[in-house]
């Protein structure tokens, strides 16, 4: 389904100024507009398997770039940055077991979850490694 301009835009302030991890952020608010235009056009439901593939497909690619950079240049910040991928990867194993259980309302918990993550990892933690990184020449 093609997505219509999205609620979450990337902007600057996402950058994390390494080209890799800065397209793959930007495939993350693809994937986030589309459930939330699947939401906005009451789809969620139909949305929800494809969207958390997606965002699995997306956890497995991106944290291992992440913490391959962080883990080769000896960023600090390291574990508590793994554990949290290890917090998202299993909250999606949640949304997953929840829906395959038919629960209701697991579109809708699993945008909010997205909407935080989005304001407080991808904008807050993920800067933490980033001037880090950039002034390592990680790019």
């Amino acid at each position: 389904m093609p997505v219509a301009p999205g609620t979450f835009r990337w902007t600057e302030a996402y950058r994390v100024k390494i080209a890799v991890l800065d397209e793959q952020h930007q495939r993350l608010f693809d994937t986030v507009n589309e459930l939330d235009q699947a939401l906005r056009s009451r789809q969620g439901q139909a949305a929800l398997t494809p969207v958390l593939d997606k965002l699995a497909e997306y956890a497995s690619e991106h944290f291992a770039a992440e913490e391959s950079l962080m883990e080769e240049h000896d960023f600090p910040g390291l574990s508590t940055h793994r554990a949290q991928h290890e917090t998202f990867r299993q909250k999606m194993a949640d949304f997953l077991d929840d829906h395959e259980a038919g629960k209701a309302g697991v579109p809708v918990s699993l945008m909010l979850f997205m909407q935080d993550w989005l304001k407080q990892h991808v904008l807050k933690t993920d800067k933490q490694y980033s001037a880090f990184l950039n002034a390592r020449g990680v790019h």
